[in-house]
């Protein structure tokens, strides 16, 4: 029950049951902001065993509890899948490592019904996209440092060699990794491009600027799928904005005619075949060893998983030789290895038939010939997209389900999807500047006569509440 049902029950003081109520709001809406940043910082700050953002996620779980008095379909199929996925967890894991990846599993299960769960209406969705620009601002400025300077953070690379981390150039910001750096970018790319057609004010500028700088930043990292992914995301950009597909074309035109003309043009395809060759150097060869190698330790306990947190102490008894590389590489391999045939299918069946829903409805962007609402039709791209690119994020990074970085991905989507299906409660049909409110900005749009009527009414409510 929320903070208002039980005041209803226990008969406590509307004004001091709406005081709480709006102070535990206040503290839902900046714990919710702050998750991206949170789960961006997690590979960087403890406080000493706890991981910030996993403390942030209790706060908003038990926020949520207090704040919200219903849960939707989206929030309860996360939990249906949760559960199936955490008791069989439960039976196949060891102590130590094991039940840790577990506790990990289950606080990004609870943060993804937290954030459909405190997402209630449609100035939520701005939110979201402001909390994504939060952790982006915050997480590419030391990106900015290392571009220009060449100085990479104290924690880069850590557990590498130093001989390595002397001589590698790819970014990572703070987040110890390039391409959970990567990672990071691409969601926030799709969030920017979607904050950039959903608000209605200056803020729209810098979603823009920062949906750009992504791409770049991206190349920096030298993360090959999630170059890729990004490239998809920029073509979805391109086709929102026909400006930027002019401009773009216009620059590529320009620039292609340079290379041309300086005599480059040589120089850029020895660069094009160093990047060809490097697909097939020692990091891509451990790589496919340690699918290979997958593959054996699923068929060796018959699908039915070898338990959470396994993988990397079975790999000394696989085949194939993975010389340094000791992480599975691939969410894939973490679920299907880990938990199973079954729990794997599972996950995977819920996200294609997300999926295959969202390219089944009209997802197209609007023209003339076609009217459609704009807030719903960006939406349905987005789940295309970020659900399109998520296998190749899946096996970008080293490790899969330990990042917080996936949990507020999922997360995100499942606001879409929520919103996506009660698109009426949600108004998402209607002119996108009377929907799309800017969090705290509710209400002004309304002609002077609605805002007196409405004061009026209050008044008399909360006087008949004292009587």
């Amino acid at each position: 029950m929320s903070v208002l049902n039980v005041a209803r029950v226990t008969g406590a003081e509307p004004g001091t049951a709406g005081a709480r109520a709006r102070f535990l709001e206040f503290c839902l809406r900046w714990a919710f902001l702050l998750l991206p940043l949170a789960s961006a910082w997690a590979s960087t700050v403890t406080l000493g065993p706890i991981v910030p953002v996993r403390a942030l996620a209790a706060v908003l779980v038990v926020l949520v509890v207090a704040c919200r008095d219903r849960m939707s379909s989206v929030a309860w199929s996360v939990v249906l899948v949760g559960a199936l996925w955490l008791v069989w967890g439960v039976f196949l894991a060891r102590p130590g490592t094991g039940y840790r990846e577990l506790l990990g599993v289950g606080i990004g299960l609870a943060t993804m019904v937290a954030m459909t769960m405190a997402a209630k209406d449609a100035s939520w969705l701005v939110r979201l996209c402001r909390s994504w620009l939060i952790g982006m601002i915050i997480v590419c400025l030391p990106a900015f440092f290392e571009v220009a300077t060449g100085i990479h953070m104290p924690n880069y690379r850590e557990g590498s060699s130093e001989y390595v981390r002397s001589r590698a150039t790819d970014i990572a910001s703070f987040m110890v990794n390039p391409n959970l750096f990567a990672y990071f970018l691409i969601v926030g790319m799709g969030v920017m491009i979607v904050g950039w057609r959903l608000e209605t004010g200056r803020l729209r500028h810098l979603y823009f600027l920062f949906a750009l700088i992504a791409p770049v930043l991206v190349l920096l990292t030298g993360s090959r799928l999630c170059l890729a992914a990004v490239a998809l995301l920029f073509v979805w950009m391109l086709l929102l904005s026909r400006p930027l597909t002019l401009t773009v074309a216009a620059v590529g035109v320009l620039g292609a005619g340079l290379i041309v003309v300086t005599g480059r043009l040589h120089r850029l395809l020895r660069v094009v075949d160093t990047a060809l060759f490097n697909l097939g150097s020692l990091s891509g060869r451990s790589r496919l060893h340690v699918y290979q190698d997958a593959l054996w330790m699923f068929a060796d306990k018959h699908g039915l998983g070898q338990g959470p947190g396994q993988f990397t102490i079975r790999l000394e008894y696989a085949p194939w030789p993975t010389y340094t590389t000791v992480d599975p590489h691939s969410g894939f391999t973490e679920v299907f290895v880990g938990y199973g045939l079954l729990v794997g299918s599972l996950i995977v069946a819920l996200a294609l038939a997300t999926l295959v829903r969202a390219v089944r409805r009209d997802w197209r962007a609007a023209s003339r010939r076609r009217p459609r609402a704009a807030a719903e039709s960006l939406l349905l791209q987005g789940v295309v997209l970020l659900l399109a690119v998520s296998p190749l994020l899946a096996m970008a990074n080293s490790s899969y389900l330990k990042s917080p970085v996936v949990w507020c991905h999922m997360g995100t989507v499942a606001i879409w999807c929520q919103a996506l299906l009660e698109a009426r409660r949600w108004r998402l049909r209607e002119d996108l500047k009377t929907v799309v409110t800017a969090p705290g900005q509710a209400g002004r749009g309304l002609p002077r006569r609605y805002r007196i009527a409405r004061r009026a009414a209050a008044s008399r409510a909360a006087a008949r509440g004292h009587e």
